[in-house]
Order: C-alpha cells, then structure tokens, then sequence
C-alpha cells in the first residue's frame, strides 16, 4: 500500500513540473551580490504559483519556474518592483500542452 502511495505521488509530481512556464529576466539594478540574489529568492518565492527561482550573477539572470493557471508575467513584474529592481528584459516560455 505505501509503494502505491509513493507511486502516485510520483506521478503526480512529474505531470505537475511539466506544467510549468518559465520566465527568464535581467533587472536594474542588476545584482551584484549574494545579497542581492537572496533578496530577490526570499521575496519573489512568496508569488502565488512560483515553483522554483535560479538566479545567475555572472549572467545577471533570473529565472523563474511558475504555474502559469495561478499566476501571470505581471505578477512578477510586480513583486520586482516591491522590492526596487525594475525587469528588463524578459523571455516567456508556455508550458506544453500534453
């Protein structure tokens, strides 16, 4: 029964990470630091729908795996904002339908 379970929650995980759209940003200020890159992860992260936040200092990047059915580009766009860096530019790309 437990392998059951463990099975399905599996599965459901799987099909949940292949839902998911990505958005890929640089922001101004751009970060210079760790500081910065965690300020950007403890904030962003409380978004409605974010999965997972990669931030990149030598590239100046942010990436964020999101569920695109609990939230939108412009919630981000936001909470960037809320906590002083403007976006960019920026690069949307949808989940695939199954």
């Amino acid at each position: 029964m437990k392998g059951i379970i463990l099975l399905v929650a599996f599965v459901l995980q799987s099909v949940s990470s292949q839902a998911a759209d990505t958005l890929r940003v640089t922001t101004s200020p751009v970060m210079t630091c760790s500081n910065c890159e965690n300020k950007i992860k403890k904030n962003i992260r409380f978004v409605k729908g974010t999965k997972r936040i990669i931030t990149d200092i030598p590239t100046q990047t942010v990436t964020v795996i999101y569920d695109g059915k609990k939230t939108s580009r412009k919630d981000f766009e936001e909470a960037f904002r809320k906590i002083g860096y403007e976006i960019k530019s920026k690069e949307t790309v949808k989940a695939k339908k199954p």
